[in-house]
């Protein structure tokens, strides 16, 4: 098993104890971020710090250490497991003595590092389409994920890698990743806004279409447009970015056309084996 750090502690992951008097055990209240690296290093990490801290200020959990310090504790970790490339995770929770709705300003919190090996997978992926249920803050990176759960699981039992929201009519983005689609040349993904995570990748992605000259638009596309799309992108933080070749077992994406998607793919990856990771 790996080591982990439970506040203040570094521990094998398999004694960490949750109390009850946290309150991720009845509510799911919490906040979470993740992100990969290699050689001690962490990609993008001042990206993933800096979305940790702002939705720890948005839900009010108090975080009693700062930015460099949370950065000093994510290498901390990855000194003490032998893991050449690897995925962080890193949660917030609030805490108080007793169950009920509302906190108090003396809620406390608690911090949790985990980390594990990462590999990225070569291969286009296979995706379902679902009905977005979720509710209107689909921005900050809470534990509430059970729509997502479901939707995940059901993919999964599907032989698929992801499922792709869908809300009236509109496509949002997947389950645990962002998605774009390529159309004449031009990149869309929806925009920011409570019914998408900004996702750090997606983010990047948009960079790299500046950098090298793909016109891309922050713009709603329906259903529609996602089966008749040139190319469908899938960006997190796991995957970078990865291709799909299937919606709800129906082929996709059109051949022979110059690939936007290989030329992001490709820029993502030597991105994240520069040095500076």
């Amino acid at each position: 098993m790996s080591i982990v750090y439970y506040n203040g502690e570094f521990c094998d992951f398999s004694e960490v104890r949750i109390p009850l008097t946290d309150r991720c055990v009845f509510f799911g209240d919490g906040i979470y971020d993740a992100a990969i690296g290699k050689d001690g290093g962490v990609y993008l990490e001042r990206e993933h710090i800096d979305r940790f801290f702002g939705n720890a200020e948005r839900m009010k959990i108090k975080l009693s250490l700062s930015k460099e310090e949370l950065s000093a504790l994510l290498r901390e970790v990855i000194k003490r497991n032998d893991f050449k490339r690897y995925f962080l995770y890193f949660q917030l929770t609030r805490t108080l003595g007793e169950r009920r709705h509302s906190y108090t300003d003396e809620s406390g919190s608690s911090l949790l590092i985990t980390v594990k090996k990462h590999a990225f997978e070569d291969r286009k992926l296979k995706l379902i389409t679902a009905e977005d249920i979720r509710y209107r803050m689909c921005n900050v990176k809470t534990l509430n994920l059970l729509p997502a759960v479901i939707a995940s699981t059901e993919a999964e039992e599907k032989g698929c890698d992801e499922a792709v929201f869908i809300r009236n009519g509109i496509v949002t983005e997947c389950a645990h990743s962002n998605i774009c689609i390529v159309k004449g040349g031009v990149l869309y993904t929806h925009p920011e806004g409570p019914l998408i995570l900004p996702g750090v990748t997606r983010r990047r992605v948009l960079y790299f279409c500046e950098k090298l000259g793909i016109p891309y638009a922050e713009r709603e596309f329906t259903k529609e447009d996602l089966f008749t799309a040139d190319e469908i992108l899938v960006t997190s933080t796991t995957k970078l970015c990865a291709k799909v070749e299937e919606i709800d077992g129906i082929k996709v994406g059109k051949s022979g056309a110059k690939s936007v998607a290989d030329a992001i793919i490709s820029s993502l990856r030597e991105d994240f084996e520069s040095p500076c990771c």
